[in-house]
């Protein structure tokens, strides 16, 4: 290697170290009501939606710059919440009801509750990979499926009674459920049929997020860190030395992500998830969800959010 390429990549090493070393979470929001909030979503770089207990939902219009009041008139904990677009969007509240907005958030009507034989189970996760289909999961191994979004369902054979904590659709026919057990479920055909996927491990599951067809991530109880790059034929356990329960990973190309967890624990990684770094959170507080994404073409900026405990609104900044 001569000096001038040894020097050139010194050059870059350093410049990337700095970016890293300004890069940075600020709390930059917390609700006076004080509830946890469980969830973050944005549809592009300005409009974004944040819900939790008691039925508390915030909107923004301008990136967070200023958070308003949503009512969806339900007092249950909303446990997921999705938004097609800047209009129509859903949410799972009291780990009954299943309510949609065709207006932004500014009304919910109830679309569907859980009835009859599912009456005593529990809704945790939703999946609308588009306007019509979506998948909902719960306790006792519960998957509901829709075609015409959300006004009818049919029950789905999971094959399981463990309890279903998160779905994940990357099209209408291929998604992922996790949950209890280190139990993972995988579909190519929309459900259909449900195919456990070897986690292995027995730790309680509770978020997984999909890059394309083979790419994807599950995080859970003691530090669980998983990862495949063959749709789940094999998945690998990544360790990083922490035992903190974690909750939520999401990436924002299939490079980059982030995990949060309890006690305000936050871990980066630059290289697909085969390794991971702790980032300053500047809280202690349990964080419950994130949301990342890459926008625009040219300049590929991180929109990275996250929010937890007390009413805590973080966002990652990279100046």
């Amino acid at each position: 290697m001569t000096l001038f390429v040894r020097c050139l990549l010194g050059t870059v090493l350093l410049c990337w170290a700095a970016k890293a070393v300004q890069a940075q979470w600020v709390v930059i929001h917390q609700d006076q009501t004080r509830r946890d909030l469980n969830v973050v979503f944005f549809v592009d770089k300005d409009n974004g939606w944040v819900a939790g207990d008691n039925g508390i939902i915030r909107a923004t219009h301008n990136s967070g710059g200023k958070w308003f009041t949503q009512d969806p008139k339900v007092s249950g904990n909303i446990s997921d919440l999705f938004f097609h677009d800047k209009e129509e969007g859903w949410l799972i509240a009291g780990g009954t009801q299943l309510l949609r907005s065709t207006d932004g958030g500014d009304t919910w009507d109830l679309l569907y509750q859980l009835e009859g034989e599912n009456k005593d189970q529990e809704l945790y996760s939703l999946a609308f990979p588009d306007k019509k289909k979506g998948w909902l999961v719960g306790t006792g191994g519960l998957i509901l499926h829709t075609k015409n979004g959300g006004r009818n369902w049919e029950q789905q054979s999971s094959g399981t009674t463990e309890e279903l904590v998160h779905v994940r659709f990357v099209s209408d026919k291929r998604g992922w459920i996790v949950g209890g057990g280190g139990t993972i479920l995988f579909t190519d055909d929309g459900g259909r049929h449900w195919e456990p996927q070897r986690s292995g491990t027995t730790q309680h599951l509770y978020h997984i997020e999909a890059h394309g067809k083979e790419r994807a991530w599950v995080v859970g109880d003691n530090g669980t860190i998983l990862r495949t790059t063959n749709g789940g034929a094999s998945w690998e356990s990544v360790v990083t030395g922490t035992t903190e329960t974690l909750l939520s990973i999401s990436f924002a190309n299939e490079k980059e992500g982030w995990i949060i967890g309890w006690n305000g624990k936050i871990m980066r990684t630059g290289d697909g998830g085969r390794t991971w770094v702790e980032q300053e959170s500047g809280t202690r507080a349990n964080l419950y969800g994130l949301f990342a994404r890459e926008r625009g073409l040219l300049n590929r900026t991180k929109q990275v959010w996250a929010v937890g405990a007390e009413g805590l609104i973080l966002r990652y900044h990279q100046r």
